[in-house]
């Protein structure tokens, strides 16, 4: 078995396991950090921090140091989850009610889009078009997808390689899919407007360059435990919070700024990561099987 079939079946037990662990009142850094250990016992690596986007929050939000959040009693909560074996990376999420059943129907809307996007998929197929199965599917339903949201290909310690997949049928996403492309594919529905603003948070970075004079040190340790993929500060709990700030600053890092809906709208997530073949396409986290 290769090591990003591994990675993908790590993926789907740490879904499988998250689904089963969240609940009302669950401090959102004790999830974060079980799923992350999780994955660890697995045999992979965290490919990202796991992000938890509860309600109108669709993106880049993991527990941060000290975190005093927990999951509300009523809400639509978000798990996306990334492993690796070798730098093999899978990508993939979910969304979970808790304590209503008032936004079943965006929640449905998301997964019948990424089933849709998935019975879509095949070589020679054009990147735009999947979106627009995505968008329509979703819009069938009387929601919106995040327009300004994207799936994106995976390379080896690379989360996101460049082409991208789009939640619409956006025409400048105009590559054609290759059997062995390797795509992130993540419809989000929403009862709001479609968009995505930054809240002006910042809980995960990665390194952009391996040269800092000011903190070598911590960069070095930064890049042997994670390469060039996303972390967070509480990985590395001696690591002041300052310095995560002035080095991205500097242009050493990226920060991923928190996504939440420009409406305050609900957001759901489905995703998997896909194989595309020359007839089809082989997911490798199966998360429409979670369900």
């Amino acid at each position: 078995m290769d090591q990003r079939v591994e990675a993908g079946e790590v993926v789907h037990k740490a879904l499988k396991y998250a689904i089963d662990i969240i609940h009302p009142g669950m401090p959102i850094l004790e999830l974060c950090q079980k799923i992350e250990e999780y994955i660890l016992a697995q045999g992979a690596r965290p490919a990202f921090p796991v992000n938890i986007g509860v309600n109108e929050v669709a993106a880049h939000y993991t527990a941060v140091r000290g975190d005093k959040s927990a999951i509300p009693n009523s809400a639509v909560v978000k798990v996306d989850v990334g492993a690796h074996k070798g730098g093999h990376i899978v990508d993939a999420a979910v969304t979970v009610s808790l304590g209503t059943n008032a936004y079943d129907g965006v929640i449905k809307a998301a997964y019948n889009a990424l089933r849709a996007a998935y019975e879509s998929l095949r070589q020679g197929v054009k990147a735009w078009q999947i979106g627009e199965v995505i968008e329509s599917k979703i819009k069938s339903a009387g929601y919106r997808p995040i327009y300004n949201l994207t799936g994106h290909r995976i390379e080896p310690f690379n989360l996101h390689a460049g082409d991208v997949i789009p939640n619409y049928g956006d025409k400048s996403a105009s590559q054609t899919l290759k059997a062995g492309d390797v795509y992130a594919i993540e419809p989000f529905a929403t009862n709001g407007r479609g968009y995505v603003v930054e809240r002006n948070q910042i809980t995960i970075y990665k390194l952009i360059r391996i040269k800092y004079k000011k903190r070598q040190d911590y960069i070095d340790r930064i890049y042997k435990e994670v390469n060039y993929l996303p972390f967070t500060p509480r990985w590395f709990p001696d690591i002041p919070d300052d310095f995560f700030v002035e080095a991205r600053a500097a242009g050493a890092l990226h920060g991923y700024e928190v996504l939440v809906e420009e409406a305050g709208g609900v957001v759901a997530q489905f995703e998997d990561t896909f194989v595309v073949e020359e007839d089809g396409a082989r997911p490798l986290s199966r998360t429409l099987d979670l369900y």
